[in-house]
């Protein structure tokens, strides 16, 4: 992180409160250069067509280029170039592929608002940030079944989730952080910008396509609202047992010690989704019995604990060589032709 993006990381973290209302100055060509440097090589190319290849030969001119037409106000985010990936299940996930250019703004900006935003960030969440992984999101799912007094499991899926981002909840949520009209503006345009494909351009009222810088970073900032605090600052204040949750953008798990309140939390989470224009999956999001006497608890009436899946592994109730409980760290993907990694 830049000496600059500390100094902003350092406020945010001192004043929560903070509005940032100078933040454009960042975006100077040694800013744009340094992320430049940052930036995937492997990237496939946008509605222009241009390659990373292409655009490297003359980089220099182009970051000058960009860098003027931002101080001018005369920057426009051109459309994302749709793309269909298989999911390995039969369906695709969209996916939208910025231009070079676009694509260098967009991870410039990125950088400055989670400098603003990982402070405030809890420690539920793990996906797309600086310093966090999978492997520690199932270390901590881990931690927690281990450690606490868990007995049951929420799985959750929210129904096309970056297709359902409601814009003017996403632009609220910027603005108690940012008010400078620059940045605010520039993801304004690329929530605008729409998306082509088969060369007829869409503008969806919702919804950031992933494939861009900025999406996972505007992903986080939502269910950061959405789904983390209002977990811990509200949801959890309902409960008479223990509850943790973990979260890698929008995929997540919660573990409770007490069964109403999985099913509280269950009613109250459907309105809160809602209301800020998401939708859980009904298919796809269920509570299950789970923990350390799940197997004596689902034996008492001739059943089995649950098992459940959770960034791309399968979690099984079991023990460990030495007899003791421990989901433990999942040892093979959901793929591989067994996925237990416990001892039975």
């Amino acid at each position: 992180m830049s000496t600059q993006l500390r100094k902003i990381a350092a406020k945010a973290k001192q004043d929560p409160k903070a509005r940032f209302t100078s933040l454009a100055h960042l975006l100077t060509p040694e800013f744009l250069r340094d992320t430049w440097r940052q930036l995937n090589r492997k990237g496939a190319s946008g509605i222009d067509g241009e390659t990373i290849q292409e655009f490297e030969t003359n980089v220099e001119e182009r970051i000058q280029d960009l860098w003027r037409r931002l101080r001018a106000g005369q920057y426009h985010a051109p459309p994302v170039r749709r793309v269909e990936i298989p999911k390995g299940n039969g369906t695709t996930r969209p996916l939208g592929i910025p231009t070079v250019e676009d694509r260098l703004l967009q991870r410039a900006v990125a950088r400055i608002v989670s400098a603003i935003y990982e402070p405030d960030f809890l420690d539920c969440s793990f996906g797309y940030r600086p310093g966090r992984n999978p492997h520690l999101a199932l270390k901590a799912l881990r931690d927690h079944l281990v450690t606490g007094k868990v007995r049951h499991v929420y799985e959750a899926d929210i129904q096309g989730y970056f297709t359902h981002l409601n814009h003017e909840w996403l632009r609220k949520m910027i603005a108690l952080r940012i008010a400078d009209p620059v940045i605010t503006g520039l993801i304004g345009k690329w929530l605008n910008a729409g998306v082509m494909e088969h060369g007829v351009i869409a503008r969806p009222e919702a919804g950031t396509p992933q494939g861009g810088p900025i999406s996972p970073c505007l992903a986080n900032v939502y269910l950061h609202y959405v789904l983390d605090l209002w977990f811990e600052k509200r949801a959890k204040k309902d409960m008479q047992g223990e509850a943790y949750l973990t979260r890698f953008v929008d995929d997540f798990v919660v573990a409770f010690q007490y069964k109403r309140d999985a099913e509280h939390f269950d009613r109250t989470l459907t309105h809160r989704m809602e209301k800020f224009g998401l939708k859980l999956a009904p298919d796809k999001t269920r509570m299950l019995l789970f923990g350390r006497f799940a197997r004596e608890r689902a034996a008492s009436y001739g059943g089995k604990p649950g098992t459940f899946e959770f960034l791309g592994f399968k979690h099984v109730c079991g023990v460990d060589a030495k007899g003791k409980f421990g989901p433990g760290s999942p040892c093979r993907p959901l793929s591989a032709p067994q996925n237990n990694c416990l001892s039975h």
